[in-house]
C-alpha cells in the first residue's frame, strides 16, 4: 500500500515524458466558445461541450466530446460529435464518431462507428494543432 500511495502523489506522465491531464467521468464541462488546450496529453473520461486541443488527446470509453477534437495524435474509445483533426487518428472498438475526420494516418478498429466523411490531408502542416 505504501508504494501505491507514493506513486499516487506524483503527477501522471505519458510515455513521452509529458504530463497527462485527466477530465474524470464525474465531470461535465460546458461553455459557449469553450476551448480546452494542453501542450501535453489530455484524457477525457467525462463530458465536454466545446473544442479540445492537445499534443495527444484520448477520449476514454465513457468520454464524450461535442465539438472539434484536434491534436498531433487523437485516440477515440468513446464518443465524438464533431470534427476530429490530427496527423494520427485511431478509432478503437466501441468508438462512435459523428462528424468528419481529417488525418494523415487513420486506423479504425472493428466495432468502431464512423458517420461522416474521411479526408486524408496532403499537407500534414494543416493538421498541426495550435497549442496557444
Amino acid at each position: 500500500m505504501g508504494a501505491a500511495t507514493a506513486s499516487a502523489s506524483r503527477p501522471t506522465t505519458s510515455a513521452n515524458g509529458g504530463t497527462i491531464s485527466i477530465i474524470g467521468n464525474d465531470l461535465t464541462i460546458v461553455g459557449q466558445g469553450l476551448r480546452i488546450i494542453t501542450r501535453g496529453t489530455l484524457q477525457v473520461e467525462g463530458k465536454i461541450e466545446g473544442d479540445v486541443v492537445g499534443h495527444e488527446v484520448i477520449i476514454g470509453e465513457k468520454g464524450h466530446v461535442t465539438g472539434v477534437v484536434s491534436g498531433h495524435s487523437v485516440i477515440v474509445h468513446g464518443e465524438v460529435a464533431g470534427t476530429v483533426k490530427a496527423i494520427n487518428v485511431a478509432l478503437k472498438s466501441g468508438a462512435r464518431v459523428e462528424g468528419d475526420v481529417h488525418h494523415q494516418q487513420l486506423s479504425v478498429d472493428q466495432g468502431a462507428h464512423l458517420e461522416g466523411r474521411v479526408r486524408r490531408s496532403q499537407d500534414p502542416a494543416e493538421l498541426v494543432p495550435v497549442l496557444e
